[in-house]
């Protein structure tokens, strides 16, 4: 199954936001992916080497979104060379972790305010 062509577009346009409202300046790949593959374990991951994947059958557009910024936040505390240990700084509720919570959240929220559309 393929994204809709709109859907594209917005991710597009949010994953331009998020680079901007983040300082992120490299070329982070950024995949939607619409089949679970084996690695993926939750509903997104971040690589060290730069790539973000996002699983998006059946999610919400705003959801997804949601998903693209926390891993984009992991991709700038890596630029940061704050993440020392993927796997803990992976866990639930570590620093890294709580911190990509949040301004995944915050993110959300201010391109609600630009895009109130992302929430139908």
């Amino acid at each position: 199954m393929l994204p809709k062509p709109d859907m594209v577009k917005q991710m597009s346009d949010f994953i331009n936001y998020c680079k901007q409202y983040l300082d992120i300046d490299d070329e982070v790949k950024v995949q939607l992916q619409f089949e679970r593959k084996p690695e993926m374990k939750t509903t997104a991951y971040y690589r060290l080497d730069g790539l973000v994947s996002v699983y998006c059958k059946d999610r919400a557009l705003v959801d997804v979104m949601r998903s693209v910024a926390h891993e984009l936040v992991h991709h700038k505390q890596n630029l940061e060379n704050r993440i020392t240990n993927a796997e803990n700084d992976g866990n639930d509720g570590s620093p890294i972790e709580n911190e990509a919570n949040a301004v995944a959240g915050e993110i959300i929220r201010k391109y609600g305010k630009i895009k109130p559309e992302i929430y139908l």
